[in-house]
């Protein structure tokens, strides 16, 4: 594969990672690796806006809006080795109303619900890729962690994320010439352990919100300059706190005062599934953009976020 092309792969990928937090951002999770030597820095925003929340159904009338960032480096030590770290940051908003109008149900049950943007410096992730087998297909393990590292809010519409230490690993795959030269198949799986969340006491305690991730990208290479790509991400967290379930708690607690009313967010068994879209650009030998588009359009325990986002890549090798 030429390496312009690798080199667009990875910001195409870059690009098409959900970022609906809480959640890994896993920048240059990708199936194949640079060459010795090269060092590759992302710099990533992304606009997401959602109206409502899945329970048995999706419930609406719940405006968020977040600007989601990442700026994430990748180096090539050995053949086949890559070390990436990313650190990440948002500016989250919830402008709906603080109960529900006619009866004195709280919607807004974190400190941020307040209608104003709050900004964030988050979590820093580090990964690990090799590529252990380049055939007919590539075969890519890839280790992970995840760190909050600041104070952040966990609880509310405006939870900046899960604060929440974590670490996972996985396999990519990938297909060059998937029927036509040109088509690129890149497909993977990752499954992620999370600290148990202290918050609510007893209560949280109880959940354990291990996750598992499967992505799907197909990407068509049009040029050496030109990558599209469309793909889908899905997420199913093993357990959790169901919010169909948050009517019967209601029902059992009419007083509210069972913890998991305040400190939910952070222990919700999220489910979703996302399409995303990809076009990527290289601008010159060395820098690239990419912009990209992701919705979830089915979920459990989640909001419903369009997102928008555009990233800008810059690649070289110290080496040559």
């Amino acid at each position: 594969m030429r390496r312009s092309d690798i080199r667009l792969l990875a910001l195409s990928v870059t690009a098409l990672a959900v970022t609906f937090a809480p959640g890994p951002s896993s920048a240059f999770a990708q199936a194949w690796v640079n060459p010795k030597g090269e060092l590759s820095l992302a710099l990533r925003s992304d606009f997401q806006t959602s109206q409502g929340v899945y329970h048995e159904k999706l419930y609406t009338g719940v405006p968020v809006e977040a600007f989601n960032d990442a700026l994430s480096v990748e180096y090539i030590p050995l053949d086949h080795l890559s070390l990436g770290a990313t650190l990440n940051g948002n500016g989250i908003r919830y402008s709906g109303p603080a109960n529900i109008p006619g009866s004195g149900v709280q919607l807004a049950h974190g400190p941020q619900d307040d209608g104003s943007f709050h900004w964030n410096v988050t979590d820093l992730e580090i990964d690990a890729r090799y590529q252990a087998f380049d055939g007919a297909v590539t075969l890519t393990p890839v280790a992970h962690f995840r760190t909050p590292i600041t104070g952040y809010e966990e609880k509310g519409y405006a939870a900046a994320g899960s604060h929440l230490m974590e670490g996972g690993a996985g396999l990519y795959l990938g297909r060059y010439g998937l029927g036509l030269e040109d088509l690129v198949l890149q497909a993977s799986y990752v499954f992620t352990y999370v600290a148990k969340y202290s918050g609510g006491g007893a209560a949280t305690e109880q959940y354990r919100v291990n996750r598992s991730d499967a992505d799907l990208v197909l990407s068509y290479v049009f040029s050496n300059k030109l990558i599209v790509g469309a793909g889908a991400a899905f997420r199913y967290t093993h357990d959790g706190f169901d919010l169909a379930n948050y009517r019967a708690l209601e029902a059992s607690d009419p007083m509210m005062n069972d913890p998991l009313f305040k400190f939910h967010d952070p222990v919700l068994k999220v489910v979703y599934l996302a399409p995303t879209a990809v076009v990527s650009y290289q601008l010159s030998p060395t820098w690239s953009l990419a912009g990209r588009f992701a919705a979830v359009v089915w979920g459990q325990s989640t909001t419903n976020p369009l997102s928008f986002g555009i990233t800008l890549g810059w690649a070289n090798n110290l080496v040559d």
